[in-house]
C-alpha cells in the first residue's frame, strides 16, 4: 500500500506528489526553494535558497512523524558547482552527525531559471 503524503505549509503540488509513503520508507519528490503560497524564495540567494528547501524536506517528513535524520539518501542538484562548499557547510548544520547517503549533481538549470538547488530523498520511518 502506498500512501500520498501532502504536508499543510508547502505548496500544493500539480502532477506529482510531493512525497509517497511505502510501509516505513518515505520517497520525498524533488523540493526547491517554494514557500506556502508557492513563492520563490531567495532569489539569486544560493543560501537562502538551501535553507528553504532542508526546512521543506523537514515538513515532509514531520508530515509522517520522522525527522532529517530518517533520510538514508538525498540527491542535491546544483545549478552552479561553485556553489559546493557553501552547501556542504549548510548541510552540515541539518546533519549534525551521520548524514544520509548522498549523490550530488551540476545540472544547467531547473524548471525555473530562478532555481539553484533542488533536492530528494529517501527515509526510514519507524
Amino acid at each position: 500500500m502506498k500512501k500520498i503524503v501532502v504536508p499543510e505549509g508547502l505548496p500544493k503540488p500539480t502532477g506529482y506528489s510531493p512525497a509517497v509513503r511505502a510501509g516505513n520508507l518515505l520517497f520525498i519528490s524533488g523540493q526547491i526553494a517554494e514557500n506556502a503560497k508557492g513563492e520563490i524564495v531567495g532569489k539569486g540567494d544560493f543560501e537562502k535558497q538551501v535553507r528553504q528547501v532542508f526546512e521543506n524536506l523537514r515538513a515532509i517528513l514531520a508530515a509522517e512523524g520522522g525527522t532529517l535524520d530518517d533520510l538514508v539518501q538525498i540527491r542535491v542538484y546544483l545549478t552552479d558547482i561553485k556553489n559546493l562548499a557553501k552547501f556542504r557547510k549548510i548541510r552540515s548544520e541539518y546533519f549534525k552527525k551521520d548524514p544520509p547517503a548522498s549523490t550530488l549533481i551540476a545540472v544547467k538549470s531547473l524548471i525555473m531559471e530562478e532555481l539553484l538547488v533542488e533536492i530528494d530523498g529517501i527515509a526510514v520511518l519507524r
